[in-house]
């Protein structure tokens, strides 16, 4: 059984891949740094030009041809994961590749590339003279699917297209810089987008300005940025001075391009997606600087774990305050990533590291698949190695406090989070389960069974739209994909059945243990304590308790417009159940913290 998962989810990644490669022909050494630094484009670069570019011929439009730049195949890393991999769209008008070259070296952009092993496409109008729609839809299939982080930048009669194009289907963009250009009067005001203005029109200011509801002025050394009050990623930011090309994407990465990504997983997972198959209801993302929330950034590649031979890899996000903590007060919070992830997603997509950073505890995000599935292809933890590198880090963080560490994951690594709740439970005072699948459900019904020690208190969080179908938990999602076998997965793969689970859950905690019911509860089918619809960040959650005599020990949730993947706000939801629980480390009896 879990082999039919982790098959299901390969294919997917591959299928992942190849979308977010769709709509380009093909044509990699590591560095650092958030900002990039003077030029303007009709002098001579400060810095030697380099000729990074190939001349690419679209796949999905015919005669559309643009340079661009892999700086990942070209041997470069990041230090994130990547959705957080800028993709820059730059429209400047007709250039050959020497002034495309040019143009990247004047815009300082090279570095900043990079740094974040990101892409450049430098695109001329499709008919050699000025841009109109048709170039602005053969950029909506140069986008493709898998969408993440799509930056535009507009300069002089670039700029006017996509003031008078781009913004009329911006529903994507997580940030755009403007450099010079005009704007029509009368442009529909359909989608927010962040937005750098530099030596633009004033119309154009205004017009996007409205579009964000940008009215909270503030003034800096180098710009007035103007936000949304009650949404401040929704954001124009207009340079107080001329600038060079270079100054001015410098201030557009400070103040804007560098802080949101943007993706789509309402209906269904972004990187099932493209541009057209979504066109609305993209969320802006906002990208946790470590540097500015106070959380330091370990990177543990290849390290020794104790009683573990091998290498192994995990990822620390250290609050700063940690280090004038006392001993034994600091909870840690064990973060496990989905099937074949990238463990840095745990950081930069769930909300963990701001929420430690305003709670002051530790997060850690091990690659704990084994080598042959996991994203680094390094040795995986394993449950009992997650549980070594917990011992090594109550060493390492003499800070940490052994009655407060708590474990959560998403989608598989939600399924090793139910079986090292049950396994580990003199360690771990509460599991949090994000769209979790039920891979390890023989061993956790078989645990619950024999199971003789403390209780484990369980939250459960899952998305009306996601389409492994865990919930309704009778398989009766509309939402399931039919990808592999032509069946919904339910019918396919017994793993995404996740009642067993519960079930067992209900069992270790001293409940009565429930039968499906469907009329109890329309997604859990279990008859919860105090349902009620409540909102989670900006969407509907349906959810209900269950208790024991000692208090309440389980919450099952369904977030409506959610698909499999992580959503920040259900970190802070979870880290508030989380507190409720301590673990008594001599006893193993939970404790309630009322």
């Amino acid at each position: 059984m879990k082999r039919n998962f982790i098959r299901y989810i390969s294919t997917l990644v591959t299928v992942f891949y190849i979308f977010s490669i769709t709509g380009c022909a093909s044509s990699n050494k590591e560095s650092t740094s958030d900002n990039v630094t003077n030029t303007v484009t009709d002098e001579v670069s400060e810095e030697p030009v380099e000729n990074i570019l190939t001349l690419t011929n679209s796949e999905v439009t015919e005669g559309y041809s643009y340079y661009m730049y892999n700086a990942l195949v070209d041997g470069y890393t990041s230090i994130r994961s990547d959705v957080l991999t800028p993709k820059y769209y730059i429209f400047a008008g007709n250039k050959s590749e020497e002034d495309a070259n040019k143009l990247i070296a004047d815009l300082g952009l090279l570095e900043n590339v990079r740094e974040w092993a990101g892409e450049v496409y430098v695109i001329s109008p499709l008919s050699g003279e000025a841009y109109d729609d048709k170039d602005k839809e053969a950029f909506i299939d140069l986008v493709g699917g898998a969408i993440n982080n799509v930056k535009v930048i507009g300069i002089d009669d670039g700029a006017t297209f996509v003031n008078n194009y781009i913004s009329q289907s911006c529903y994507f963009i997580a940030g755009m810089m403007i450099y010079g250009g005009e704007m029509n009067d009368g442009l529909e005001k359909n989608d927010v987008v962040p937005v750098y203005a530099s030596n633009t029109s004033d119309v154009a200011v205004e017009f996007y300005q409205n579009i964000n509801d940008a009215t909270k002025k503030s003034e800096k050394d180098n710009y007035v940025l103007y936000e949304n009050e009650d949404k401040p990623l929704q954001k124009v930011v207009v340079a107080s001075k001329e600038e060079t090309l270079k100054e001015a994407f410098n201030n557009a990465w400070e103040s804007v391009l560098s802080r949101n990504y943007r993706q789509h997983n309402d209906i269904a997972e972004f990187y099932m997606l493209s541009a057209r198959s979504a066109t609305e209801n993209y969320d802006l993302i906002e990208v946790p600087i470590f540097e500015e929330l106070g959380i330091t950034y370990n990177q543990e590649i290849d390290q020794n774990v104790t009683g573990m031979d091998g290498k192994y890899t995990w990822f620390e996000y250290v609050p700063n305050t940690v280090a004038s903590s006392k001993e034994n007060s600091v909870p840690l919070v064990v973060s496990l990533h989905g099937n074949q992830n990238d463990p840095r997603l745990q950081g930069d997509s769930t909300g963990w590291p701001e929420l430690a950073a305003k709670e002051n505890f530790i997060v850690v995000s091990p690659e704990w698949q084994e080598k042959e599935v996991n994203f680094f292809k390094c040795d995986g933890l394993g449950g009992d190695g997650v549980m070594n590198l917990v011992e090594d880090l109550k060493v390492k963080y003499p800070q940490i406090d052994p009655s407060r560490i708590y474990v959560t994951g998403l989608s598989i690594g939600g399924a090793e989070s139910f079986l090292l709740g049950v396994q580990y439970s003199n360690i771990f005072a509460g599991v949090g389960v994000v769209s979790g699948v039920n891979v390890f459900a023989n061993e956790v019904t078989e645990i619950a069974n024999n199971y003789t020690a403390g209780e484990i208190p369980l939250l459960y969080l899952c998305g009306d739209h996601d389409f492994f179908q865990m919930i309704p938990v009778d398989g009766s999602s509309e939402y399931g994909t039919a990808f592999l076998f032509g069946n919904q997965v339910w019918d396919e793969d017994e793993n995404v059945h996740i009642f067993s689970s519960l079930q067992a859950y209900q069992k270790v905690n001293g409940l009565e243990v429930s039968e499906m019911d469907m009329s109890a509860n329309e997604y859990y089918g279990i008859a919860l304590d105090d349902q009620k619809w409540t909102t989670l960040g900006d969407k509907e959650m349906y959810t209900g308790t269950l208790s024991n005599e000692n208090g309440v020990v389980m919450e099952l949730a369904a977030i409506k417009d959610l698909a499999h993947w992580n959503y920040k706000p259900e970190a802070e939801y979870m880290w508030n159940f989380f507190k409720r629980y301590s673990r008594d480390v001599e006893t193993g009896e939970l404790i309630f913290n009322n």
